[in-house]
């Protein structure tokens, strides 16, 4: 009978032993719990960051590629002025040439 006793003592003191263990455990398991979710998030981070990133490089391209456009743009539009200015000056001096030649047969009438 005593070894009945024995091993129900040993039993219960095993049963205590396990629930003091997994009392131990579950902040240990708590902590575990919120480091990975905390890794997880740090992932997530990462990896909108490296999405970001990718986005700021395109988005420069796109800038360096606006500026490299107006650039040639402003430079049609410079060639165009001188062109126009160019050509409005002959046509001014053709039109006082008309002129002169028109006021010189007046005078001569």
């Amino acid at each position: 009978m005593e070894d009945n006793v024995d091993i129900r003592s040993a039993a219960e003191r095993l049963q205590s032993a396990l629930m003091r263990l997994e009392n131990a455990l579950d902040p240990l398991l708590h902590k575990v719990g919120q480091l990975e979710h905390v890794a997880k998030e740090a992932e997530t981070f990462k990896s909108d960051r490296a999405a970001m990133a990718q986005e700021l490089d395109a988005a420069k391209a796109r800038d360096e590629a606006f500026r490299a456009r107006e650039a040639e743009f402003n430079t049609l539009a410079s060639d165009a002025t001188r062109e126009l200015d160019l050509i409005m000056s002959q046509v001014r001096r053709a039109m006082g040439g008309e002129v002169g030649n028109h006021i010189s047969h007046e005078e001569k009438a």
